[in-house]
């Protein structure tokens, strides 16, 4: 995913060429965000795994790093307008 020109949007895309994003989330429509999140998938393993929590869906997704993570979920969050719960991993309105 990248951040538009949109502040209040993330899109998605199949590669870093490709002009269409699959998916647009609207994050007016977050209602939560969770990071450190654990999956027992093989794939998922070592992975540094968050969620955006909309009124539609809720969408994982996986960054390179625990750094990299902290950084999408903060973003998030300040667009949002989310703060961090005592457990420090959960974020909400």
């Amino acid at each position: 995913g990248r951040l538009t020109g949109d502040p209040d949007v993330l899109e998605y895309y199949k590669n870093d060429h490709a002009k269409k994003p699959i998916r647009i989330i609207d994050l007016n429509l977050c209602q939560q965000v969770d990071a450190g999140l654990t999956f027992n998938k093989k794939e998922f393993e070592n992975s540094y795994i968050f969620d955006i929590n909309t009124i539609d869906r809720i969408f994982y997704l996986v960054a390179d790093s625990e750094e990299e993570m902290n950084k999408w979920v903060r973003c998030i969050c300040d667009i949002c307008g989310f703060n961090p719960t005592e457990e420090g991993s959960h974020f909400v309105t």
